[in-house]
């Protein structure tokens, strides 16, 4: 039997062509996100770049390649809803940045361009190492508005917008981001104001269910979460300003919200700042589904781990928002078949961290190892 060592990188064949070689992970202790425990003592048996078995002590055979974790603490691969690839780097970089922080899956929300789409293509082809990557393609936003980005804002009616999402989706797009209202600063000054029309923002959530996208919204004042509610969004970007209704509403309606605190508010402690952070407490106490993310690009890219610490200052339960990282997050971009736990039949993708995740969330920023695919990376 061959030994890995936590430095061995691995990046054979295409991803369609994955390791044959039996891999026998031992973990000191297994995180089942879901119960919100640590399992100790569970080896994780890897074929083919999926997980065939979890359990105390499972049998190795001549051949294996053992993965010696028993120091670490074993978790599903995390998640970040909310990066852009094309902001703080060349895409290559920035995702092998947040690969080796132990993200194994992104989802870029918006770029200039459809460049992303196609380094997502070129990972999913084994051409270049990263992680698994979701797109959104090319922001949808009004010209001049939040989201113009050198010219890409859209004028007109709803027309423009539905051939806006069409566009996307033909060049590749997993999801669809469409911008509704500005940043906190203006959205807590105009509670009320947003940047699309009702019939817009109707328009675009209906062209993308035809063509089988989720939505989400870059939405943060408290009138364009109402609009974005009466449209059917799928998920909210960032943090927005709630109450209690709007709150009991995204519960309802099954409606995600990404909280992104950690670049929203950056260590401000003025009262909009404030407010972003009790509205994400409100959010989870009223039983809204909370998914991790970081607009990294805003916050650097490898440092998606600091978004944890920042939740936890905020008054998220640990064990909930590694949750939102993992199941939670898994199941709400509909990925829950393949990724977010530990079980036979899921997706090889998972990472170890030294420490107690659900009781220090520096932890998280401690990552010793990172598998994706089945495969290890350095």
């Amino acid at each position: 039997m061959r030994t890995f060592t936590l430095l061995l990188a691995v990046w054979l064949g295409s991803a369609t062509t994955v390791p044959a070689q039996r891999i026998v992970i031992r973990a000191g202790q297994l995180l089942d996100p879901v119960a919100g425990r640590l399992i100790p003592n569970q080896t994780i048996v890897v074929e083919r770049g999926r997980i065939t078995a979890v359990g105390t002590s499972l049998p190795t055979a001549p051949g294996d390649s053992i993965v010696d974790l028993s120091a670490y603490t074993v978790l599903p691969g995390l998640i970040d809803a909310h990066v852009h690839l094309g902001i703080g780097g060349p895409p290559r970089t920035t995702a092998i940045a947040d690969l080796r922080a132990g993200f194994t899956t992104v989802v870029d929300l918006g770029a200039r361009t459809t460049r992303v789409l196609a380094f997502r293509d070129s990972i999913n082809a084994g051409l270049i190492p990263g992680p698994r990557v979701l797109a959104a393609g090319i922001w949808i936003g009004k010209q001049g508005g939040v989201c113009e980005f050198n010219g890409i804002g859209i004028s007109g009616g709803a027309e423009p917008f539905r051939q806006r999402v069409r566009d996307n989706v033909a060049a590749g797009a997993d999801v669809i981001k469409v911008c509704i209202s500005g940043w906190p600063a203006a959205a807590y000054a105009q509670p009320d104001s947003y940047e699309l029309p009702d019939s817009v923002i109707t328009a675009i959530v209906e062209e993308a269910r035809r063509l089988g996208r989720r939505v989400i919204a870059h939405d943060i004042s408290p009138g364009g979460v109402r609009a974005a509610l009466r449209a059917g969004v799928h998920g909210l970007a960032h943090a927005a300003y709630l109450d209690s209704a709007s709150a009991g509403q995204l519960r309802q309606r099954d409606v995600f919200l990404i909280p992104t605190l950690a670049s929203l508010t950056a260590g401000d402690t003025s009262a909009g700042s404030r407010g972003l952070l009790e509205a994400t407490v409100l959010a989870h106490r009223a039983g809204v589904r909370l998914v991790f993310g970081t607009d990294g690009g805003v916050l650097p890219h490898g440092r998606n781990a600091e978004e944890f610490a920042v939740l936890a200052r905020a008054g998220i339960p640990l064990p909930d928002a590694v949750r939102s990282a993992t199941s939670g997050a898994a199941q709400a971009l509909g990925l829950a078949d393949s990724l977010g736990t530990l079980v036979p039949g899921k997706a090889a993708d998972l990472i170890a961290v030294e420490g107690d995740p659900l009781r220090d969330a520096s932890a998280l920023g401690r990552v010793r190892f990172v598998m994706v695919r089945g495969r290890v990376v350095d």
